[in-house]
Formats: C-alpha cells, structure tokens, sequence
C-alpha cells in the first residue's frame, strides 16, 4: 500500500476525515497534524453511500466540531489554502453551512451553499475581517443542483479562488477586490453548522472533508476526483 505521504494530493494536508469509523461519536484526522478527535454533536448518522462510510446531517441539530486550541493550523490569514470534500445536499434552511472556523464580520473562513431555487443555487467561500475594508468579502459559484453528489473544491491564493466542480473549474465570481486577508480567528472549527451552533445546518450527506495548506493546482483536483468517484459510484 503506497504510504499517505507518498500520494501527493496529501501535500500539505492539514485535515482529512475520511469517515472510517462507521459508528460511535468521534471521527478521526487521518492527515499528518492528527488533531484531537473530531466529535459528532446531536448524532450525526453514519450511513453508506455505495459501500462506502458517508455521514448524513438532519438539517436540524447536527453538525461536527474540533475545538479552537486543537484546529490552531486552520487559522488561516494570508496564506494559500484549499478545501475539499464531497457532498448532496436535499431540502433544508436558505443558507447550509459546510465547513467553517470564524465568526461573520470579525474572523476566519467558511463555505456554504445557498438555495435560491432554480439556476440559483451557489457554493460561496467568505473571508470575515473586522480589520478590513469590509466586514465581509466572497466569492461564489453557480449551477450546485440538489439530490446529487458532487466533489467539491476550493483553492485560494491571495485575493482570488477559484472554485471546482467534479474536478472542472468553474466561474467564480468575487467581491470588488478580491478575497481580503482573514483576522486570525479563536472560533472551533464546525462543519455542518454556523459557528454559534445553533443555525444554518446542513441537511443531507457528506464524504471526505479536508483542508489543506496550499492552493490546489486544476489537475490536481481532476486527480483526486477521478480517483475518488468510483467510490460513491457517480
């Protein structure tokens, strides 16, 4: 078996959770840094998708979170960075949370979907900066339909990112100037939920989120997507 650092999509890998448990309350980083456990909040379901692992949200209570002193490298400012993971995502609240560690209009990053209905249903990352120009700057991407499972990617180098689907780049379009630089954040890290905990919950099921320290080049999302799809059998 060729080692985890061998395969180079783990470059710079700072969190990968592949789900392997299938069971209890705790899923666990299988990238080099090995955070603290990540604990699943109001029972998450482990579930399978075509054999495989996957972990479904309600909608309702559920999410993940790895607390703030344990998650210190995902603290992002001005650096390169990407996220990645799987995901289909049914009916739920407007705005579903994916993955975050901020606060709005104060710190950090986050990704979520929005459901406008029709054409309008986005992938937006947000970079939060009560030191800024803004509070807020984004960018998004269109076109992200409901009840299918899709690979998404994100990779961010200095003021733009460009977003991905299924291994393909997509338009992203951005906030007048860009992405500005994030304030250094001392918020959890939460997926599936807004950073309170208490609102924007993802409803359907998710594989595989990372995030990693350098912004991912276009074929190497096109990699990790050929070599993953057959797996949830898209």
């Amino acid at each position: 078996m060729k080692g985890y650092d061998l395969i180079s999509a783990n470059a710079d890998m700072l969190l990968d959770l592949p789900f392997y448990e299938g069971t209890g309350t705790i899923t666990r980083d299988q990238a080099k840094p090995h955070h603290q456990d990540v604990t699943l909040v109001a029972t998450p379901t482990w579930d399978t998708a075509n054999g495989l692992s996957v972990m479904t949200f309600d909608g309702a209570a559920e999410y993940l979170e790895l607390a703030n002193a344990d998650s210190a490298d995902l603290d992002f400012t001005s650096g390169d960075y990407s996220i990645g993971m799987w995901f289909k995502w049914v009916v739920g609240s407007p705005t579903l949370m994916l993955i975050g560690r901020n606060q709005v209009d104060v710190s950090g990053w986050e990704l979520y979907l929005y459901d406008g209905g029709g054409a309008d249903r986005t992938l937006t990352l947000r970079h939060n900066h009560a030191g800024g120009a803004a509070l807020r700057t984004a960018c998004y991407s269109v076109g992200w339909a409901r009840d299918a499972w899709w690979f998404a990617g994100i990779s961010r180098s200095g003021i733009a990112a460009v977003h991905y689907r299924n291994g393909i780049a997509l338009t992203t379009t951005h906030s007048a100037g860009g992405l500005e630089d994030m304030e250094t954040c001392a918020r959890d890290m939460v997926i599936g939920a807004r950073y309170t905990k208490d609102a924007n919950f993802f409803n359907g099921s998710m594989w595989r989120p990372r995030v990693w320290s350098r912004a991912l080049t276009a074929i190497d999302w096109l990699n990790i997507y050929e070599s993953e799809r057959d797996l949830l059998g898209v």
